[in-house]
Protein backbone atom coordinates (compact mmCIF):
# COMPACT_ATOMS: atom_id res chain seq x y z
CA UNK A 1 0.00 0.00 0.00
CA UNK A 2 1.64 3.76 -1.48
CA UNK A 3 -0.81 5.71 0.85
CA UNK A 4 -3.44 5.82 3.57
CA UNK A 5 -5.67 8.70 3.64
CA UNK A 6 -6.02 9.70 7.14
CA UNK A 7 -9.80 11.58 7.62
CA UNK A 8 -10.72 12.47 10.84
CA UNK A 9 -14.50 12.54 11.11
CA UNK A 10 -16.31 14.70 14.20
CA UNK A 11 -18.27 17.43 11.70
CA UNK A 12 -21.83 17.29 9.97
CA UNK A 13 -23.03 14.51 7.68
CA UNK A 14 -23.28 16.54 4.21
CA UNK A 15 -19.70 17.97 4.42
CA UNK A 16 -18.03 14.29 5.67
CA UNK A 17 -20.03 12.85 2.95
CA UNK A 18 -18.33 14.76 0.74
CA UNK A 19 -15.35 14.90 2.02
CA UNK A 20 -15.11 10.98 1.60
CA UNK A 21 -16.70 11.04 -2.05
CA UNK A 22 -14.17 13.23 -3.35
CA UNK A 23 -11.24 11.05 -1.93
CA UNK A 24 -12.39 8.22 -3.10
CA UNK A 25 -13.04 9.53 -7.01
CA UNK A 26 -9.96 11.30 -6.82
CA UNK A 27 -7.69 7.85 -5.41
CA UNK A 28 -7.24 4.49 -7.15
CA UNK A 29 -6.43 0.74 -5.42
CA UNK A 30 -2.72 2.08 -4.32
CA UNK A 31 -4.56 4.38 -1.77
CA UNK A 32 -6.81 3.16 1.87
CA UNK A 33 -9.06 5.83 3.45
CA UNK A 34 -8.95 5.69 6.99
CA UNK A 35 -12.16 7.19 8.99
CA UNK A 36 -11.55 7.63 12.44
CA UNK A 37 -14.95 8.23 14.20
CA UNK A 38 -14.58 11.00 16.39
CA UNK A 39 -17.81 10.25 17.77
CA UNK A 40 -19.33 13.59 16.08
CA UNK A 41 -22.25 15.34 17.78
CA UNK A 42 -24.88 14.32 15.20
CA UNK A 43 -26.44 11.31 14.80
CA UNK A 44 -26.82 10.82 11.26
CA UNK A 45 -23.05 11.51 10.62
CA UNK A 46 -22.81 9.38 13.37
CA UNK A 47 -25.11 6.34 11.84
CA UNK A 48 -23.38 6.85 8.27
CA UNK A 49 -20.01 6.45 10.24
CA UNK A 50 -21.02 3.04 11.97
CA UNK A 51 -23.30 1.90 8.00
CA UNK A 52 -20.62 3.37 5.32
CA UNK A 53 -18.92 0.42 3.65
CA UNK A 54 -16.47 0.41 0.67
CA UNK A 55 -13.61 -2.28 0.11
CA UNK A 56 -10.62 0.91 0.38
CA UNK A 57 -12.12 2.17 3.07
CA UNK A 58 -11.43 1.47 7.16
CA UNK A 59 -12.94 2.84 9.78
CA UNK A 60 -11.25 3.10 13.35
CA UNK A 61 -13.17 3.89 16.95
CA UNK A 62 -11.31 5.31 19.45
CA UNK A 63 -14.43 5.27 21.82
CA UNK A 64 -14.57 9.09 21.78
CA UNK A 65 -13.86 12.55 20.83
CA UNK A 66 -9.92 12.59 20.92
CA UNK A 67 -9.70 15.47 18.54
CA UNK A 68 -7.89 16.70 15.20
CA UNK A 69 -4.01 15.89 15.90
CA UNK A 70 -4.59 12.89 18.23
CA UNK A 71 -7.04 11.49 15.48
CA UNK A 72 -5.33 11.61 12.45
CA UNK A 73 -1.71 10.10 14.59
CA UNK A 74 -4.18 7.17 15.80
CA UNK A 75 -5.11 6.81 11.74
CA UNK A 76 -1.57 7.05 11.32
CA UNK A 77 -0.72 4.25 13.73
CA UNK A 78 -2.80 2.00 12.16
CA UNK A 79 -2.14 2.86 8.60
CA UNK A 80 -0.88 0.37 6.14
CA UNK A 81 0.80 3.33 3.41
CA UNK A 82 4.25 4.05 3.01
CA UNK A 83 3.00 7.98 2.82
CA UNK A 84 0.22 8.82 4.89
CA UNK A 85 -2.51 11.80 4.50
CA UNK A 86 -4.04 14.38 6.92
CA UNK A 87 -7.22 15.45 4.79
CA UNK A 88 -9.62 17.63 6.78
CA UNK A 89 -13.42 16.28 6.78
CA UNK A 90 -14.75 19.33 5.39
CA UNK A 91 -12.13 19.59 2.56
CA UNK A 92 -12.50 18.79 -1.03
CA UNK A 93 -9.55 17.30 -2.73
CA UNK A 94 -9.54 17.76 -6.83
CA UNK A 95 -9.96 15.10 -8.71
CA UNK A 96 -6.58 15.33 -10.60
CA UNK A 97 -3.73 12.89 -9.30
CA UNK A 98 -2.86 14.84 -6.16
CA UNK A 99 -1.73 11.79 -4.45
CA UNK A 100 0.77 11.03 -7.13
CA UNK A 101 1.99 14.61 -7.36
CA UNK A 102 2.78 14.94 -3.76
CA UNK A 103 4.59 11.63 -3.41
CA UNK A 104 6.66 13.03 -6.48
CA UNK A 105 7.01 15.82 -4.82
CA UNK A 106 8.41 13.83 -2.15
CA UNK A 107 10.57 12.25 -3.79
CA UNK A 108 12.37 15.12 -5.99
CA UNK A 109 13.26 17.04 -2.71
CA UNK A 110 14.72 14.77 -0.02
CA UNK A 111 14.54 17.78 2.43
CA UNK A 112 11.41 18.18 2.04
CA UNK A 113 9.82 17.24 5.41
CA UNK A 114 5.90 17.32 4.30
CA UNK A 115 3.82 18.97 1.22
CA UNK A 116 0.14 20.05 1.24
CA UNK A 117 -2.34 20.98 -1.09
CA UNK A 118 -2.82 24.90 -1.43
CA UNK A 119 -5.59 25.93 0.24
CA UNK A 120 -7.99 27.82 -1.79
CA UNK A 121 -7.93 30.53 0.61
CA UNK A 122 -4.34 30.81 0.47
CA UNK A 123 -2.66 33.16 -2.39
CA UNK A 124 0.44 31.74 -4.56
CA UNK A 125 3.74 33.50 -4.11
CA UNK A 126 6.11 34.21 -6.58
CA UNK A 127 9.07 31.50 -6.44
CA UNK A 128 7.37 28.62 -7.99
CA UNK A 129 8.99 25.11 -8.70
CA UNK A 130 7.41 24.15 -11.67
CA UNK A 131 8.23 20.10 -12.44
CA UNK A 132 5.97 18.23 -15.54
CA UNK A 133 3.49 16.50 -12.74
CA UNK A 134 3.32 19.34 -10.57
CA UNK A 135 4.01 23.03 -9.55
CA UNK A 136 5.83 23.52 -6.23
CA UNK A 137 6.47 26.54 -3.70
CA UNK A 138 8.65 26.03 -0.65
CA UNK A 139 6.73 28.57 2.42
CA UNK A 140 9.40 29.92 5.21
CA UNK A 141 5.90 30.31 7.17
CA UNK A 142 3.15 27.96 8.47
CA UNK A 143 1.72 25.37 5.86
CA UNK A 144 -1.73 24.99 6.52
CA UNK A 145 -3.20 20.77 7.20
CA UNK A 146 -5.90 20.93 5.05
CA UNK A 147 -4.59 18.35 3.07
CA UNK A 148 -0.76 17.08 3.95
CA UNK A 149 1.22 14.08 3.31
CA UNK A 150 4.54 13.08 4.99
CA UNK A 151 6.47 9.52 4.83
CA UNK A 152 5.13 7.32 7.14
CA UNK A 153 8.86 6.48 8.39
CA UNK A 154 9.48 10.24 8.76
CA UNK A 155 6.59 10.83 10.81
CA UNK A 156 7.15 7.72 13.41
CA UNK A 157 10.60 8.94 14.01
CA UNK A 158 10.55 12.44 14.24
CA UNK A 159 6.32 14.12 14.64
CA UNK A 160 4.78 12.06 16.87
CA UNK A 161 3.90 13.90 19.50
CA UNK A 162 2.37 12.82 22.87
CA UNK A 163 -0.01 14.89 25.00
CA UNK A 164 -1.87 16.53 22.26
CA UNK A 165 -5.03 18.60 23.29
CA UNK A 166 -8.42 18.46 21.02
CA UNK A 167 -7.09 20.91 18.77
CA UNK A 168 -4.34 23.59 18.51
CA UNK A 169 -1.48 21.30 18.46
CA UNK A 170 -0.50 20.81 14.35
CA UNK A 171 1.41 23.03 11.66
CA UNK A 172 3.10 25.17 13.87
CA UNK A 173 4.08 22.23 15.71
CA UNK A 174 4.99 20.17 12.64
CA UNK A 175 7.07 23.25 11.67
CA UNK A 176 9.08 24.06 14.60
CA UNK A 177 10.22 19.82 14.36
CA UNK A 178 11.06 20.32 10.48
CA UNK A 179 13.27 23.62 11.27
CA UNK A 180 15.02 22.03 14.13
CA UNK A 181 15.81 18.59 11.79
CA UNK A 182 16.65 21.30 8.84
CA UNK A 183 13.66 19.92 6.56
CA UNK A 184 11.68 22.62 4.42
CA UNK A 185 7.96 22.55 3.94
CA UNK A 186 5.90 23.23 0.39
CA UNK A 187 2.49 23.78 -1.47
CA UNK A 188 1.93 22.34 -4.09
CA UNK A 189 0.00 25.05 -6.11
CA UNK A 190 -0.84 22.77 -9.09
CA UNK A 191 -3.70 21.10 -6.75
CA UNK A 192 -6.05 23.40 -4.81
CA UNK A 193 -8.27 22.09 -2.12
CA UNK A 194 -11.41 23.73 -1.16
CA UNK A 195 -12.74 24.01 2.27
CA UNK A 196 -17.04 23.98 2.91
CA UNK A 197 -16.44 24.72 6.39
CA UNK A 198 -18.84 27.91 6.33
CA UNK A 199 -20.93 26.68 4.12
CA UNK A 200 -24.61 26.54 4.66
CA UNK A 201 -23.99 22.62 5.22
CA UNK A 202 -21.85 23.41 7.89
CA UNK A 203 -22.38 24.30 11.67
CA UNK A 204 -21.84 27.78 12.08
CA UNK A 205 -21.14 26.86 15.76
CA UNK A 206 -18.76 24.13 15.19
CA UNK A 207 -16.22 26.15 13.28
CA UNK A 208 -16.63 28.78 16.00
CA UNK A 209 -15.75 26.43 18.74
CA UNK A 210 -12.78 25.00 16.86
CA UNK A 211 -11.57 28.69 16.74
CA UNK A 212 -11.87 29.80 20.16
CA UNK A 213 -10.94 26.09 21.20
CA UNK A 214 -7.34 27.40 20.11
CA UNK A 215 -7.78 31.43 21.14
CA UNK A 216 -8.98 30.58 24.46
CA UNK A 217 -7.57 28.13 26.26
CA UNK A 218 -9.12 29.13 29.30
CA UNK A 219 -12.64 28.27 28.21
CA UNK A 220 -11.65 24.55 26.92
CA UNK A 221 -14.68 22.13 27.23
CA UNK A 222 -16.31 19.62 24.91
CA UNK A 223 -18.45 20.78 21.38
CA UNK A 224 -21.67 20.60 23.45
CA UNK A 225 -20.82 21.66 26.71
CA UNK A 226 -19.31 24.70 24.92
CA UNK A 227 -22.17 25.75 22.71
CA UNK A 228 -24.61 25.88 25.92
CA UNK A 229 -22.34 28.48 27.94
CA UNK A 230 -19.92 29.96 25.65
CA UNK A 231 -21.21 33.94 24.81
CA UNK A 232 -20.05 36.64 22.61
CA UNK A 233 -18.78 39.53 23.86
CA UNK A 234 -16.55 42.76 22.20
CA UNK A 235 -13.31 40.62 22.98
CA UNK A 236 -14.67 37.38 21.17
CA UNK A 237 -16.02 39.75 18.08
CA UNK A 238 -12.82 40.85 17.93
CA UNK A 239 -10.93 37.71 17.19
CA UNK A 240 -13.63 36.19 15.00
CA UNK A 241 -12.96 39.54 13.26
CA UNK A 242 -9.38 39.02 12.69
CA UNK A 243 -9.34 35.13 11.12
CA UNK A 244 -11.94 36.50 8.42
CA UNK A 245 -15.48 36.41 10.12
CA UNK A 246 -17.93 39.03 8.78
CA UNK A 247 -20.06 40.59 11.17
CA UNK A 248 -23.26 38.66 9.73
CA UNK A 249 -21.45 35.66 10.40
CA UNK A 250 -20.47 37.04 13.69
CA UNK A 251 -24.06 38.12 15.29
CA UNK A 252 -25.91 34.80 13.75
CA UNK A 253 -23.05 32.81 16.09
CA UNK A 254 -23.93 35.27 18.93
CA UNK A 255 -27.55 34.57 18.80
CA UNK A 256 -27.33 30.83 18.48
CA UNK A 257 -25.07 30.60 20.99
CA UNK A 258 -27.67 33.12 23.50
CA UNK A 259 -30.19 30.69 22.45
CA UNK A 260 -28.52 27.68 23.66
CA UNK A 261 -27.38 29.27 27.02
CA UNK A 262 -31.10 30.65 27.53
CA UNK A 263 -32.55 27.19 26.99
CA UNK A 264 -29.84 25.71 29.07
CA UNK A 265 -30.66 28.02 32.12
CA UNK A 266 -34.65 27.15 31.55
CA UNK A 267 -35.66 25.27 34.95
CA UNK A 268 -36.98 21.86 34.25
CA UNK A 269 -40.34 21.24 33.10
CA UNK A 270 -42.41 19.95 36.16
CA UNK A 271 -43.76 16.54 35.76
CA UNK A 272 -47.64 16.31 35.62
CA UNK A 273 -48.06 13.68 38.39
CA UNK A 274 -46.78 16.04 40.66
CA UNK A 275 -49.05 19.14 39.48
CA UNK A 276 -51.65 16.71 40.45
CA UNK A 277 -50.43 15.88 43.50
Amino acid sequence: MRFSIIINCYNTLPLIKKCVEAALISTDKSSELILINNHPPYKDALKFLEDFKHPRVKKFDPGRNIGCMPGFQYGAERAQGDYIVKLDDDVIVPRKNWTGAMYQALKDFPTLAYVALQPSVVKMGTSQVKRPRYTLEFRRNTVLFWCMMIKKQLWKKHFFMTNLPLYGVGERDYERKANNLGLKKAYLTSHVCTSLGRTEESDPLYGAWKLFYVKKKTHRSEFNEWKSSFLIGPEEAEIMRKFGYPENQIEEIRALLAKNHHEKSLPESTPSSSINN
